[in-house]
């Protein structure tokens, strides 16, 4: 389906024009309102003559007959000034040089024929109502002469067209280019009513005193029609099984004029009867046509300009928001590291997004031992980081009434299996440390096994699991090491081992053992160490593919 918004102006007239077809008693009518208007001129003239005496009132009788003439045909003195001054000084003087000939033309003729003012009133007036009559015809097609010599109306249209299309090029404002669209259609064409049909490309599309929306079926007739005859087209010629064209013409509609860019329609200008309720010319279809070629690829470009603007909207409501999931998941995390007597615990933990799946915590017992887990969703982003906050309110939950990592997993996948998502699971390592003794029983659920290390020897903390979320009932293996003074533990998410460097080569699980084997001959602390053996490894222009956690423990050296 098509959407278009609509927006319409309709002309500061009390009532529509009526559009009437032209009958020969227009053009008798005409001749009576003009003959009526000499008979009042020259009549008011033979009262000042009648009450002056002298024949030099004859010098006034065109001033009386012009007056007259002009208000019966409707003209305002004031649209006939700005249409002088709007023309050239010549076309000015040709019209003032008519005019005075013409009435000149009448009085001398009239007082060389009547030289004596023994002749009636009703004779000079008879004599100047028949010349004034005889000659008006002449003096109308001198002056339709020189008005389309000169272009007049042209001129007034050219000269609104050309402003608008000055300011076109730079207008990427889509509501006011549809705004000086329509003002220069009222000012070019006179319409009692114009309508405006942008096709809505977003559903965020912004325009100006919108009053409705128009769906229209991508299959409409009318539509396919209009791309292929891309011009101005009066309705009462359009024969078509049309939905669209019903409506149109249901809107009292003379006019449709389709605006196209590149095969596809992005607009339609509907017009009304016109304010003086004769039909669209094809002078004015011309202008229409040529209106509608150069505001099509504008309104596309303004269209575009406003998809960017919607898209960076909503990518920064979009930063909004993941900066908002981002602080909400930090504080799902630890906010302070135990502080253990004869221990050192440092924990390190970014994801590959805004939120990540990996997640760490502590648990402290009563009895003074601490739990340590780690764990690392399926996926990354908003969907991981979600099933994330779930298993950490799980595990918080899952360790009251028991101490043993593998019961507390055991509960966890069984909360799990009916809230996670199809396709997702969750690996976790859970550790229960005794700091006195050094003593830890563990108990994994598919997480990559820890690598414990101590004189230049390192080897992995072995424990199998299904991964939390996968079975049913699954149960867990729980197994116990003894971690002596000196001895170092890290616990570690898969985006550690699975980084890839420039030439496609993973970190690997055997690198990072090697690593940590000889990491007792230098005296950095153990994530500093690894975190800038990654960076050698990757290179400066690494972008990170999957959420990174460590957590690394060391029991002090008697």
């Amino acid at each position: 389906m098509a959407t278009f918004r609509v927006i319409s102006r309709t002309a500061a007239v009390p009532v529509p024009p009526k559009k009437q077809p032209r009958r020969l008693s227009e053009g008798w009518s005409a001749f009576l309102r003009f003959f009526l208007a000499m008979n009042i001129g020259a009549w008011l003239f033979v009262a000042l003559r009648t009450i002056t005496g002298s024949d030099y009132t004859f010098i006034l009788l065109p001033v009386f007959l012009s007056f007259f003439v002009t208000i019966s045909r409707g003209y305002s003195f004031n649209a006939i000034f700005n249409t002088l001054l709007s023309g050239t000084p010549l076309y000015f003087l040709l019209t003032a040089c008519l005019t005075l000939g013409y009435y000149g033309f009448i009085i001398i003729g009239d007082l060389l024929a009547h030289p004596s003012s023994s002749f009636a009133p009703v004779i000079l007036v008879a004599t100047v109502l028949a010349w004034a009559i005889m000659f008006e015809p002449l003096r109308v097609y001198l002056q339709a002469l020189i008005e389309r010599r000169f272009n007049v109306r042209d001129r007034e249209r050219a000269r609104a067209i050309d402003a608008f299309v000055t300011t076109l090029r730079e207008e990427i404002d889509l509501a006011q280019l549809c705004e000086h669209f329509l003002t220069v259609i009222q000012q070019t064409t006179g319409p009692y009513l114009v309508s405006f049909w942008v096709r809505a490309v977003t559903q965020q599309q912004e325009l100006p005193a919108s009053q409705e929306e128009v769906s229209v079926a991508d299959d409409d007739p009318l539509l396919t029609y209009l791309l292929q005859h891309p011009e101005a087209t009066k309705l009462n010629r359009l024969l078509l099984e049309s939905p669209l064209l019903q409506d149109i013409k249901g809107r009292k509609v003379e006019l449709l004029v389709p605006l196209a860019s590149q095969g596809e329609l992005i607009g339609l200008l509907l017009l009304g009867l016109r304010l003086d309720g004769e039909e669209y010319a094809r002078a004015d279809r011309n202008v229409l046509n040529t209106l509608a070629t150069q505001v099509a690829p504008a309104l596309r470009v303004a269209q575009m300009v406003q998809e960017q603007q919607a898209q960076v909207r909503e990518r920064e409501r979009i930063e909004q928001e993941m900066r908002t999931a981002q602080a909400i998941q930090h504080a799902f995390l630890p906010k302070e590291v135990p502080a253990l007597t004869g221990w050192h615990l440092v924990p390190y933990y970014q994801p590959a997004r805004e939120v990540g799946g990996d997640f760490y915590d502590f648990l402290a017992f009563a009895d003074g031992r601490l739990g340590l887990v780690i764990g690392d969703v399926t996926g990354k982003g908003v969907p991981a980081a979600l099933v994330m906050a779930t298993v950490h309110t799980m595990l918080r939950s899952a360790v009251q009434g028991t101490t043993s990592p593998s019961e507390v997993l055991a509960r966890v996948n069984d909360l799990l299996i009916a809230e996670i998502p199809t396709g997702m699971f969750v690996t976790c390592f859970f550790a229960l440390l005794d700091p006195q003794s050094g003593h830890i029983c563990y108990a994994n659920a598919g997480h990559e096994a820890p690598y414990r290390w101590l004189n230049g020897k390192a080897s992995e903390l072995l424990a199998t699991g299904m991964p939390l979320g996968m079975l049913p009932g699954a149960c867990y293996d729980e197994y116990e090491a003894m971690l002596a003074p000196g001895e170092c533990l890290l616990l570690y998410s898969d985006g550690l081992v699975e980084a890839h460097n420039p030439a496609r080569e993973m970190f690997g699980f055997p690198r990072l053992q090697t690593l940590l084997a000889r990491q007792h001959t230098n005296e950095t602390p153990t994530i500093d160490f690894v975190l800038s053996e990654l960076k050698s490894f990757t290179g400066e222009g690494w972008e990170q593919e999957d959420d990174v956690t460590l957590l690394a423990l060391q029991r002090l050296a008697e």
